[in-house]
């Protein structure tokens, strides 16, 4: 599910997330009322976490002896598929929360 704007409810689309994703600020302007939005807490925390499923991956792969161009095919594939995915766990707010 994409993100929805806290404060006119539009729903983001997943170019206007993808996008924004590589901003690297804080604040998100809403594409449609202008409005500064906020990732909130628990979409930081499970991107954080969701970010870190590639690396985990090649853990079992190098202990099963799988050649190492398994391995890097595999990782990325996941390094692309994880990018392609970021955009439906980020939930806004209207303020910043902040993370503690």
């Amino acid at each position: 599910m994409l993100p929805n704007c806290q404060n006119c409810g539009s729903k983001w689309t997943w170019k206007d997330t993808f996008v924004k994703m590589f901003t690297f600020k804080n604040k998100l302007r809403c594409p449609s009322c202008e409005h500064f939005q906020y990732l909130s807490k628990k979409s930081r925390n499970q991107l954080s976490l969701f970010v870190m499923c590639p690396f985990l991956i090649w853990v079992p792969l190098v202990s099963f002896n799988v050649p190492i161009q398994y391995i890097f095919a595999v990782e990325i594939a996941s390094y692309f598929i994880v990018l392609m995915s970021m955009p439906f766990f980020y939930r806004l707010s209207n303020k910043e929360e902040p993370m503690w």
